[in-house]
């Protein structure tokens, strides 16, 4: 098997940025996704006046990829970007959206990498549509989603609207860092999203 390519130097930083303006990077931190949720979209604007739904998760097992962690809930950081998981081990989840369980769209990011090794979501480009995975709510229910699709985007350019629209089904996005590492800037230049539907 080749080499993975995606282990950046350790004190890469993680960033989906926003079409509005670019956030600045925050040096000393690792951030998965600098995405700003508050979109100037109708979507996204109704998603965070909304309190959150549905029931909180608590874990994830992804059998095809070996995944299997924690999440934690997490809001916005200071430049209004979804914050990254402090272990890189576990997986949030915004929980300024909704929740699982319930129609709309559950948002769970990840790190592709950390201190020059895969972790959590380090194999998330492995993922096929009609791939199961489970999440785990608060109440030890066990729900279980299918892949509908796996895509990279250009983190510049990822149709944002897209990726965090909210919709009548019961929908997860999972997002991590992709592509080329670009060391001038100190993160990737693509990101990895993958849409699945609840089984």
């Amino acid at each position: 098997m080749a080499p993975d390519r995606h282990v950046p130097p350790a004190r890469a930083h993680d960033g989906l940025r926003s079409r509005q303006r670019r956030r600045r990077l925050q040096r000393g931190r690792r951030v998965v996704v600098a995405a700003a949720l508050a979109l100037a979209s109708a979507a996204s604007a109704s998603a965070q006046e909304l309190p959150a739904a549905g029931s909180v998760p608590v874990r994830i097992d992804i059998p095809s990829i070996g995944t299997h962690a924690q999440i934690v809930p997490l809001g916005e950081d200071d430049d209004g970007a979804m914050a990254a998981p402090s272990d890189p081990d576990t997986v949030g989840w915004y929980q300024l959206g909704v929740g699982i369980g319930t129609p709309g769209n559950a948002l769970l990011d990840g790190h592709v990498d950390w201190g020059g090794r895969l972790r959590v979501f380090g194999l998330l480009r492995r993922l096929q549509p009609g791939d199961p995975f489970q999440l785990t709510d608060s109440d030890g229910d066990v729900l279980t989603y299918s892949v509908a699709w796996t895509r990279m985007y250009e983190a510049d350019t990822a149709p944002l609207d897209e990726i965090f629209q909210q919709t009548s089904d019961e929908e997860v996005t999972l997002i991590t860092c992709g592509g080329a590492f670009d060391p001038a800037i100190h993160m990737y230049v693509s990101r990895w999203v993958v849409r699945a539907t609840r089984s």
